[in-house]
C-alpha cells in the first residue's frame, strides 16, 4: 500500500509542475502576442517606438523595413496582420538563443518573423532577429 501512495504522490506531483510550466508558457506567449501586436500600430504613429523592443540597435532598420512591408501589404489587401507566436527559436534563422518566434502574416501569407527573448510575462519583449524570407536573415551580431 505504501508503494502506491509514494507512486500517487510523485505522479502528482509530476503533474502539478508540468501544468504549471504550460499554463507559464501559455502566459508569457500571450503577453508576447499582446505586445508584438501592439507594436505594429505604435511604428506606424511613431518609427522610432521600435527603439525599444531591439536587443542590438543594429536591428533597428531591417525591423522598420519589415513592419513597413507588413503595414503596406496590410492596406493593399485590406487585410489584418496576424501575430502568431511559437515558442523556441527559430529551426532554420535561428541560433538557439530566442525564446521565441512571433511571425506577422497577411492574408495567410508570412510578411515577416521575429526572434524574440522573453521568459516571463514580466520580461520586456526584446527581438533579438528579424526574417522575411529564405534568404533574408538579420539577426543580433
Amino acid at each position: 500500500m505504501r508503494r502506491y501512495i509514494s507512486l500517487f504522490v510523485i505522479l502528482s506531483v509530476a503533474g502539478l509542475v508540468s501544468w504549471w510550466s504550460a499554463k507559464s508558457e501559455a502566459g508569457v506567449s500571450h503577453h508576447i502576442h499582446a505586445e508584438v501586436t501592439k507594436l505594429v500600430p505604435l511604428f506606424a504613429e511613431d518609427p522610432s517606438s521600435i527603439n525599444g523592443f531591439v536587443v542590438d540597435p543594429t536591428l533597428q532598420p531591417i525591423l522598420a523595413t519589415s513592419l513597413q512591408q507588413a503595414i503596406t501589404e496590410s492596406r493593399q489587401l485590406h487585410r489584418d496582420i496576424v501575430v502568431v507566436v511559437t515558442g523556441g527559436d527559430h529551426e532554420s534563422f535561428g541560433d538557439g538563443t530566442a525564446t521565441h518566434v512571433a511571425v506577422l502574416s497577411v492574408d495567410h501569407h508570412s510578411v515577416v518573423g521575429l526572434r524574440i527573448v522573453c521568459s516571463s510575462k514580466t520580461d520586456p519583449v526584446l527581438i533579438a532577429g528579424v526574417f522575411s524570407n529564405q534568404t533574408n536573415r538579420i539577426d543580433m551580431p
